[in-house]
C-alpha cells in the first residue's frame, strides 16, 4: 500500500473517533443556488475519492451513505440529475507541540569537619516540550448544480487522525456523512 493510500485509509477511519471529539464540521453554499429546484441527484463517475491510490471501497461506502442521506431528504437517484455529488479527501501532516512540566527530587550532602551538611530532600520542576506528528484528514462533499456547473453546497469534515478506529471504516464513513449532512438544511423541491 502506498503512503497516500495508507493516509487516506487512516483519515477515513479517524472520522468515527473524531465524531465524539475533535471533529470539525462546516458547510458553505452558493447564495445564488435555488435549492427548491433540485429534485434528483447522482454521483461523479469517478468521484475524487475513487481516483488515484484510494481504495474503491471508499467510493462504495460514500455512495451508500450519501444516497441514504439524500433519499431521506426526498431526492431521487436519476440518470438525468439536477445535482452531481463529488467526494474528495485531503490529508495534511501536522506537528503538534505539547509543553509539560516534570517534578524531580534533589538533595545534596557533603562532608565537612564536624559532620554532614546539606539538604535532605529538595523538589525541583523541569519544563520541556514534545513534538508529535499527526495527520489531519479533511473530507469534502460537494453538491454540484448540473445546469450551472457550479458547486451549490459543500460540507467538510476535518479531524486529527489516529489509527485506533481503523477497523471501523464503514461506521466512520457513515457517521462522518451523517454529521456533515446535519449541516444541509434542504429537502427536494415540490
Amino acid at each position: 500500500m502506498t503512503r497516500l493510500a495508507g493516509l487516506s485509509l487512516l483519515g477515513f477511519a479517524l472520522l468515527l473517533g473524531g465524531c465524539s471529539s475533535g471533529l470539525s464540521v462546516r458547510s458553505d453554499e452558493d447564495p445564488q443556488a435555488n435549492f427548491s429546484e433540485y429534485r434528483t441527484f447522482n454521483f461523479f463517475d469517478p468521484m475524487g475519492i475513487e481516483g488515484g491510490n484510494n481504495s474503491p471501497i471508499f467510493g462504495q461506502l460514500f455512495r451508500e451513505s450519501i444516497t441514504r442521506e439524500m433519499t431521506e431528504r426526498g431526492y431521487q437517484l436519476s440518470d438525468q440529475p439536477d445535482l452531481l455529488v463529488n467526494v474528495t479527501i485531503r490529508s495534511d501532516d501536522k506537528v503538534k507541540m505539547t509543553s509539560y512540566s516534570a517534578p524531580y527530587m534533589s538533595g545534596a550532602f557533603y562532608n565537612r569537619p564536624g559532620g554532614y551538611y546539606g539538604s535532605g530532600v529538595g523538589v525541583g520542576v523541569g519544563v520541556g516540550s514534545r513534538a508529535t506528528r499527526t495527520v489531519e484528514a479533511s473530507v469534502f462533499i460537494d453538491l454540484v448544480d448540473v445546469d450551472k456547473q457550479r458547486v451549490s453546497w459543500q460540507g467538510v469534515a476535518v479531524t486529527d487522525a489516529s489509527d485506533k478506529v481503523a477497523q471501523h471504516l464503514r461506521d466512520a464513513i457513515y457517521t462522518a456523512v451523517n454529521v456533515v449532512f446535519d449541516q444541509y438544511p434542504y429537502t427536494a423541491g415540490p
